[in-house]
């Protein structure tokens, strides 16, 4: 498993948008089209989108935390959708609009909300 990227809660866009872009020299690229806020994604120099950048203001979300999760990328979803039942953690299964990513949201024991994502299929995991 290797982390994948962070999502940070942000109250203006643009502001953020440009310091990630003009102070650590991220690249602003594609963001597939979620439904709800609008938010931004920065690409590291080597074309991965590192830095989420979200604007939601659903109230399930303000936590009062401006991390809004980390993230990890495995190629093993289905050992990770095992292991959350076996120990009763709720989650939620979602795919990525215009990409072959699934996403697995759920949260810490304290709270704190965890993306694990891969480019397997959801019709391969066993819900």
């Amino acid at each position: 498993m290797i982390l994948d990227h962070v999502n940070i809660r942000v109250q203006n866009l643009e502001q953020m948008r440009s310091f990630y872009r003009d102070v650590l020299d991220l690249k602003v690229g594609y963001r597939p089209p979620f439904p709800g806020s609008p938010g931004a994604w920065l690409y590291d120099s080597v074309g991965n989108p590192v830095v989420h950048l979200s604007t939601s203001t659903k109230e399930s979300d303000q936590t009062g935390h401006r991390l809004g999760h980390v993230a990890f990328r495995t190629s093993e979803l289905s050992n990770i959708v095992s292991r959350l039942k076996s120990n009763g953690i709720e989650f939620q299964l979602e795919k990525v609009p215009e990409t072959k990513l699934t996403q697995i949201f759920f949260n810490d024991p304290e709270g704190g909300r965890v993306e694990v994502c891969s480019a397997t299929q959801l019709s391969d995991i066993a819900q």
